[in-house]
């Protein structure tokens, strides 16, 4: 049975063939010197395959903003890019990927950069991403009243309310850890004896911790700094909006490649950096476009914390790929890395999308 199915098969498919072959079934051949139809231009032409590129990021979050736009409008699909996105779990672990040639592009911090070149990484950025120091302080709503803070109080003031607060921090050596201690620097506050600086790993664990009252206060990123307000929080110090007027302007977050991969195919890095581009045009001018696409990225966070978070970061976002001098020399005082902005600075791309 199964013998006499195969043959009859065949027959079937040898008589279709022969069909096809003669113009049957109703059917007429175009001639060859008749032009096709825009139509069936589109379905002849065969789709162009697209280069592959990975960009590991430090984690998944509005940092990213440009890219995830970039991908939902297919910016990267015009320019014949088909992007992987990975999360690598930390600064330090982007450059590794981007040093050990696992990926094509990193998205980190800029001071990450200058701190493997630093180091002898021939290693640059192409494109800012967040003009903005993009982490924010949290404090118990509770707390800042008994302090008498309010959205009106002083930076001054408000940074003095930290004091004898347990502060929670993704690590010692961290952003966050270098923002706390920058913050109360500027009123001669000791962080490693007026404030407890709690180290909680990952983002996951301060909302549960903050409101169990193990910590008072955290200096995070969104969302979990809206988070933070949304489950009685104040938020003390916005950086996202320019609160502290020496970070106002800070190049915070950008793509990095090595250079000699940039080197080696221009062409690649001006088509990520043109599609980048693209995205914080339509960012810059389409904001309520630019909202619903992003929440497409970020399903999973409550709508009423995603609009919170999204009004706070739209400052921040960028609106250039052009890596500024000013954004540079903020990292330098931040950082405390002196590395020359040539030496850590690629324009080329983002100049020449420009043009």
């Amino acid at each position: 049975m199964r013998k006499k199915n195969v043959i009859l098969s065949l027959v079937i498919g040898l008589m279709l063939l022969f069909i096809t072959a003669c113009g049957g079934g109703g059917q007429t051949n175009q001639s060859s010197t008749e032009p096709a139809k825009e139509g069936d231009q589109e379905q002849a032409a065969p789709s162009a395959e697209k280069q592959k590129v990975t960009i590991a990021q430090t984690t998944h979050g509005f940092l990213f903003a440009p890219i995830y736009v970039a991908e939902q409008k297919g910016f990267f699909a015009d320019e014949g890019l088909d992007v992987e996105v990975i999360i690598a779990g930390g600064g330090s672990k982007v450059m590794a990927a981007v040093i050990g040639g696992s990926v094509e592009i990193g998205g980190t911090t800029l001071g990450n950069v200058m701190d493997a070149a630093e180091k002898g990484q021939d290693v640059q950025i192409f494109t800012t991403l967040m003009n903005q120091y993009a982490s924010n302080v949290v404090i118990r709503k509770e707390i800042a009243e008994e302090k008498g803070i309010t959205e009106n109080s002083s930076i001054s003031e408000k940074i003095n309310a930290l004091k004898g607060l347990k502060i929670a921090i993704t690590s010692p050596g961290s952003s966050s850890d270098k923002l706390v201690r920058y913050l109360l620097s500027m009123e001669n506050i000791n962080p490693d004896k007026d404030v407890q600086l709690v180290p909680l790993g990952k983002s996951e664990a301060v909302i549960p911790s903050f409101k169990q009252k193990q910590i008072d206060a955290f200096a995070f990123s969104s969302p979990t700094a809206d988070m933070g307000v949304m489950n009685d929080g104040f938020m003390l110090i916005n950086l996202s909006k320019g609160d502290i007027k020496e970070l106002d302007g800070f190049l915070y977050t950008g793509l990095v490649a090595k250079k000699d991969k940039m080197e080696s195919n221009p062409e690649l890095f001006e088509k990520m950096t043109r599609a980048i581009a693209k995205a914080e045009n339509f960012i810059k001018t389409d904001k309520a476009g630019s909202k619903e696409i992003l929440k497409k990225s970020f399903e999973d966070i409550e709508a009423n914390v995603f609009d919170i978070a999204f009004e706070n970061n739209y400052p921040a976002f960028a609106t250039s790929p052009i890596v500024t001098k000013e954004g540079y020399d903020m990292n330098i005082s931040f950082e405390g890395i002196d590395v020359p902005y040539d030496q850590v600075v690629n324009n080329s791309f983002a100049e020449k999308v420009q043009q």
